[in-house]
C-alpha cells in the first residue's frame, strides 16, 4: 500500500521537493511497522517515516499518513531550527498539513 501511495502526484511531488531540499529519500525512508502505541505513523528525524501495519488497514489510512509525514519530513528539512519537542514548531507544521487538506 505504500508503494501504491508513493505512484501518486502528490507522493510525487512531496518527494521531489524533498530531494530538491537536499533529502535524499533512500528504500529505508519510509517502512511499514508494527507499532505498540495506537498510532497510524509518525516521522522520525534522522530515520524516517514509519507506517504502523497494525494500524492501518485500508489504502486511504495509508495513503493520510505517508502524506501527512512527508509533509513534516520537508519540513524538518527546510525550516533551520525546527524544534519538534516546542509546541509551537509542532503546531505550525501540523497547521500548514490542515491547509493542505482538501475540505
Amino acid at each position: 500500500m505504500i508503494q501504491r501511495r508513493l505512484r501518486t502526484p502528490m507522493a510525487k511531488f512531496l518527494k521531489e521537493h524533498l530531494e530538491k531540499a537536499g533529502r535524499s529519500l533512500g528504500d529505508k525512508f519510509i517502512k511499514a511497522v508494527h507499532c505498540d502505541e495506537e498510532i497510524s505513523g509518525g516521522y522520525v528525524r534522522g530515520e524516517g517515516i514509519v507506517v504502523c501495519s497494525n494500524h492501518t488497514n485500508i489504502q486511504d489510512e495509508v495513503n493520510q499518513v505517508v502524506i501527512h509525514e512527508l509533509i513534516h519530513a520537508y519540513d524538518d528539512c527546510r525550516a533551520a531550527n525546527l524544534d519538534w519537542a516546542n509546541c509551537a514548531h509542532h503546531s505550525c507544521s501540523e497547521f500548514c498539513i490542515l491547509q493542505l487538506s482538501p475540505s
